[in-house]
């Protein structure tokens, strides 16, 4: 009985460090992310003409339709903002889903 007992208590052991090693990979992961989208939302504020890059991967606007303009501003960027600010929302709010995964991960193999 006490083979079976120091087995069982030996394979808690390995997954207590495997769950600690995913929680921290987990945290480090989200920190990242989070760190991402700052450093994304600091260049949008000191460069917002960047949003350029953006409006070109979404191809939001036909080329015939170019022509039009609001005033000198481009109707790309109008459009792209919204759902620039909203991608970094979503980034931010997986960031911190993440972070608190692995927390409650840490949490759980440090209790074990």
């Amino acid at each position: 009985m006490s083979e079976n007992s120091t087995q069982l208590h030996s394979s808690m052991g390995i997954l207590a460090i495997f769950a600690a090693l995913i929680g921290l990979l987990l945290v480090l992961t989200g920190a990242l992310t989070l760190i991402h989208a700052a450093y994304t939302v600091w260049d949008l504020y000191d460069n917002p003409d960047a949003i350029l890059a953006f409006a070109r991967t979404f191809n939001l606007i036909d080329s015939s339709a170019k022509g039009i303009a609001l005033n000198g501003l481009d109707p790309e960027r109008l459009i792209t903002w919204p759902f620039v600010i909203l991608l970094l929302m979503l980034q931010g709010k997986v960031g911190i889903w993440v972070v608190e995964a692995g927390a409650r991960l840490l949490g759980t193999a440090r209790k074990s």
